[in-house]
């Protein structure tokens, strides 16, 4: 079911993209920063011009529970959809919108099953940026784990024209044809220890992140000659990787 979500998700954002030529200017960036209680609160400034702008952080409920929570500092906000606290992620091409909110909000929550970034693998968190006295639209894409206690942030990416419109995942783009999903093989698949991908035409670093079938978060990084899941419990796994605006796919089963 999830990996049906997530194919649905690129579909619709290429069908997004087809509609319309990304014209604005628009800044991005890689974050790749891990948050957890162990690590203490991320504090980010989205522009660098010395105004931090969010806070993202895991506030520990309980021995046995949590909440990953982030902060609109200054002016900054972010997209609340739900005007509870609990913003809405927003998948790959979602326009954002508003409204917007200040202050504390709950991504994912152990409390009363708040918060809809829980388990929901890689998502969308719509921003409001205060740069220089003006607002400026953005977008953060984020993975809360399962039990709420890591949040992962991987790409920001803002409009540097004041108010002009953006949609979630939005960079440069000029044509759909910047657009492409990764074709990729895993093997050996089922595994035992080790895997490794098939690739072709990638120039950059390819990101990975391995989930349940829960959407819990088990392994995240780098690619390298090989990925070491001797770790895993067997049974079957959804792997994301990700190199630049392409994003690919797959299950895998490890024995």
């Amino acid at each position: 079911m999830k990996l049906k979500t997530i194919t649905l998700v690129l579909f619709f954002a290429l069908l997004i993209l087809c509609k319309k030529n990304a014209t604005a200017q628009i800044t991005t960036y890689n974050v790749n920063q891990i948050v957890t209680t162990s690590s203490g609160a991320f504090t980010i400034d989205i522009n660098n011009d010395s105004n931090d702008d969010y806070t993202f952080e895991i506030l520990p409920l309980s021995p046995s529970s949590n909440a990953a929570g982030v902060v609109s500092l200054g002016n900054s906000q972010i997209m609340d959809i739900s005007t509870f606290g609990y913003p809405d992620t927003l998948n790959f091409g979602d326009n954002v919108t508003g409204p917007y909110s200040s202050g504390n909000a709950v991504l994912g929550t152990d409390v009363g099953g708040g918060g809809q970034f829980t388990g929901a693998g890689i998502k969308y968190l719509g921003l409001n940026i205060e740069i220089s006295g003006t607002n400026h639209l953005g977008w953060i894409s984020i993975e809360v784990a399962a039990t709420n206690d890591t949040i992962i942030l991987h790409d920001i990416g803002y409009n540097t024209t004041e108010n002009d419109e953006i949609t979630a995942g939005q960079t440069n783009l000029s044509s759909i044809h910047d657009i492409a999903l990764i074709n990729f093989d895993i093997y050996p698949n089922p595994c035992q220890n080790l895997i490794k991908f098939g690739l072709s035409n990638l120039n950059n670093k390819v990101r990975y992140s391995i989930a349940d079938l829960t959407g819990k978060l088990i392994l995240n990084g780098v690619y390298s000659e090989h990925i070491d899941v001797s770790t895993l419990d067997s049974g079957t796994y959804i792997i994301t990787i990700s190199e630049g605006n392409k994003i690919g796919v797959k299950k895998f089963t490890k024995n």
